[in-house]
């Protein structure tokens, strides 16, 4: 992900900036700052981070982060606000950004790891089309278990690429 193009579909209020401007590290901590278990240690290894912007506020941050080129994969993370922020258009748009291209090498999947107790942020996920794929025992400690959630190219076409 060393290589990020400022490109995002017009109309959209996105931001990003590359991995190297401090701007990209704001957006990173705030989305941080939201996740309980992510918190203030920070998403190690750092990532890029896609901003939405309403009413001339940070509305939500998505962080695209444990980019595996080899395999086609990547982590998202995303913190929010508002929930205004996530239209269709939005989400498929931002999801696009991996399947596209733009990390620079061809993405086959997308996917999160959530607390199991948090329900609303699962049923974000499967509302947007992302499938639950396991739960990892114990994954945030002591009985808390993650999530597993994905979406594959595929799906992500099937449902967005004419919104893109």
């Amino acid at each position: 992900m060393s290589h990020m193009p400022r490109i995002f579909p017009p109309g959209l209020p996105l931001i990003g900036f590359a991995l190297a401007d401090p701007r990209n590290d704001e957006l990173l901590r705030w989305c941080a700052a939201r996740i309980p278990h992510v918190g203030h240690a920070g998403f190690s290894g750092g990532g890029w981070a896609v901003g939405v912007v309403r009413q001339r506020q940070i509305a939500a941050v998505v962080v695209f982060h444990d980019w595996q080129p080899d395999h086609g994969t990547v982590q998202l993370s995303c913190a929010a606000a508002t929930p205004i922020w996530a239209t269709r258009r939005m989400v498929g748009a931002i999801l696009g950004l991996a399947f596209q291209g733009t990390l620079g090498a061809a993405v086959n999947k997308v996917w999160t790891a959530i607390p199991h107790t948090n329900a609303r942020a699962i049923r974000f996920n499967v509302g947007i089309g992302l499938k639950r794929e396991a739960t990892l025992r114990q994954h945030y400690g002591h009985r808390t278990h993650a999530v597993i959630c994905s979406i594959l190219a595929p799906e992500w076409r099937k449902r967005y690429a004419k919104e893109a």
